[in-house]
């Protein structure tokens, strides 16, 4: 019961890179994977990219923050065994937008994929974009630590699948500039 406890009461940092902690309502794990562990295009190139250390990040020593590029992708992957069987799951994209951030109010593509079934959806980094969207544009919501999460998409861990949970964002068709996001990582959190 302690440990439960402590799993779920707050995440802690996993050989490799991850954090994980367990949802306290239904047991289920749930994992980050921090920024520097996604594939970001152009980002080890310093004029598109920077890697910064925040002091409320929860638990990895730094953030990804985009300068500037005209081609955002972002993606990301979880071994499906290291998931709660049977578990509704939902991905989340964490990240701020820094007060110069430009280029992001444009709808962008979210994916998730598991098992060859691939889910996709419009979404906006931007809270109050700007522009009019589509009715089925995700938008953020602010958390309570100071960030923003950006649902990217559901899915069910069945359990029979063996291989990877594969998830991601891209705006590759505009290719207008954007910068002022710094992202925390992509959390993958069960669904009530």
């Amino acid at each position: 019961k302690d440990l439960f406890l402590r799993l779920s009461g707050s995440p802690v940092l996993l050989p490799g890179g991850l954090s994980m902690w367990l949802d306290r309502a239904s047991g289920a794990k749930c994992y980050m994977v921090p920024a520097r562990d996604l594939s970001i295009a152009w980002r080890d190139t310093p004029r598109y990219w920077s890697w910064i250390h925040l002091t409320d990040s929860r638990l990895f020593p730094e953030s990804a923050q985009l300068r500037f590029v005209c081609w955002l992708e972002i993606h990301g992957k979880i071994h499906s065994k290291l998931l709660s069987r049977g578990s509704a799951y939902a991905t989340y994209m964490v990240y701020k937008l820094d007060d110069e951030s430009y280029g992001l109010d444009w709808p962008a593509d979210a994916s998730v994929s598991i098992g060859g079934t691939d889910l996709a959806r419009k979404v906006c980094l931007q809270p109050n974009p700007q522009r009019s969207h589509a009715e089925d544009v995700v938008l953020p919501r602010e958390r309570g630590d100071g960030w923003m999460e950006l649902e990217l998409g559901e899915f069910v861990c069945e359990g029979d699948e063996d291989g990877d949970v594969s998830f991601g964002l891209a705006e590759t068709k505009r290719l207008n500039g954007k910068g002022g996001l710094i992202m925390q990582g992509i959390e993958i959190r069960h669904k009530n």
